[in-house]
């Protein structure tokens, strides 16, 4: 009777710990090919809406190629597949999984919270962040200038501040205007500390005060297909590190043109 008590508590306690949001297994990771290792859990972003999580599959596509066997393995332990960049470093850094895949900006920005693993660089993809003025929207002149503010050296100073690659070669200095109202940007969740920051800086500039929508690119562009430009709320300027979203709004009208203004790469994180 005694045997069958101390089996069932033992469940009971395995369960709890698999079950809660942090994990005690020793697992042990310190290089890429460790992800592959039996046991080891993975958090991505959802391939269909986050740019990163559809990343990600990428370098494993492009490990199927020289090694198929630790890319079906290292696919094969994915269990999370989140909604944005934060929720999978959440998740990392609570230990509720062993590892994921951010851009290296996010992973920088964690300070002491998160190890990098860097992914190798014949694998890797080194995504391209852009950014437009809508095409219907109502503060066609602020926003535009919102997008040179980016791209001049002080907006790309801001960039590699927070880890990015500035895409500007000799970027000039940004050259002040007085304008009036405000403008609307949606950005991609990850770009959320940047962003505000450019805004901040934008608006001591010029008084034209930047109101953000983060989100995931994919939720974004259906927003803005449904008819969320201009107006109180609605997008007056897109930011995405996705350039295939934003061809998406190029092809059905929504953007004229677009501008490359950063790029980052992905890495893997684990919890310190």
């Amino acid at each position: 009777m005694k045997r069958i008590l101390i089996i069932s508590i033992s469940m009971l306690l395995i369960t709890t710990v698999l079950s809660g949001c942090t994990t005690s297994r020793n697992i042990i990771i310190t290089k890429f090919e460790d992800l592959g290792r039996e046991g080891v859990t993975i958090a991505i972003g959802n391939p269909e809406h986050v740019p990163a999580g559809r990343y990600a599959m990428e370098v494993i596509d492009n490990l199927r190629e020289s090694n198929p066997e630790l890319a079906e393995k290292i696919e094969n332990n994915i269990v999370s597949k989140d909604v944005t960049v934060r929720a999978v470093l959440d998740k990392v850094i609570t230990r509720e999984v062993d590892a994921g895949f951010i851009y290296k900006p996010d992973a920088i920005m964690e300070g002491d919270k998160v190890k990098i693993i860097e992914i190798p660089k014949e694998i890797n993809v080194f995504p391209e962040y852009s950014i437009a003025v809508l095409r219907d929207s109502d503060n066609k002149k602020e926003g535009e200038e919102f997008i040179k503010f980016i791209i001049s050296k002080e907006g790309q100073e801001i960039l590699k501040k927070y880890g990015y690659i500035g895409t500007v070669r000799d970027p000039k200095p940004y050259t002040p205007k007085h304008l009036d109202g405000s403008i609307v940007v949606y950005g991609g969740a990850g770009m959320a500390n940047m962003l505000k920051e450019m805004g901040k800086e934008f608006e001591r500039k010029t008084g034209c005060r930047v109101n953000f929508l983060f989100a995931s690119s994919g939720t974004l562009t259906q927003r803005i297909k449904g008819g969320a430009v201009g107006g109180e709320n609605g997008a007056d300027v897109f930011a995405t590190p996705s350039v295939r979203y934003m061809e998406i709004l190029k092809r059905d009208g929504f953007v004229e043109d677009y501008k490359i203004f950063a790029k980052s790469e992905l890495v893997v994180v684990i919890s310190k």
